[in-house]
């Protein structure tokens, strides 16, 4: 998986896509001016790589979903939640290296 091949939530998809899941789920909330955001999609492709079975990474378009930001407390990109079984397990901003984020999915998969 690539980061082409992220899933993309929004507002109208994300109550399906996501808090119906009982994996867990990445969610990438990112904004098309923020410059960590592209260095942070490079690093989840690279992570995405040798991911656990069920996990999913998406995206939300912060520029777009205003409510979604507004119901986690989204207010700087990026920002990453881990989502599993409809509750977030764990909120990370800023972009972090690659084994740091692939011990937190190992830790929550």
């Amino acid at each position: 998986m690539s980061q082409d091949d992220f899933a993309v939530f929004d507002d109208s998809n994300f109550e399906a896509e996501v808090l119906a899941r009982d994996g867990l789920t990445v969610v990438d909330f990112w904004s098309e001016t923020c410059v960590p955001c592209r260095q942070l999609k490079k690093v989840l492709g690279q992570v995405a790589e040798d991911m656990p079975a069920g996990v999913v990474i998406g995206t939300v378009n912060g520029d777009e979903n205003h409510e979604l930001l507004a119901k986690y407390g989204v207010r700087g990109f990026p920002t990453l939640l881990f989502i599993k079984g409809g509750e977030v397990v764990e909120t990370r901003t800023g972009v972090d290296r690659k084994q740091v984020l692939k011990k937190t999915i190992e830790e929550h998969a």
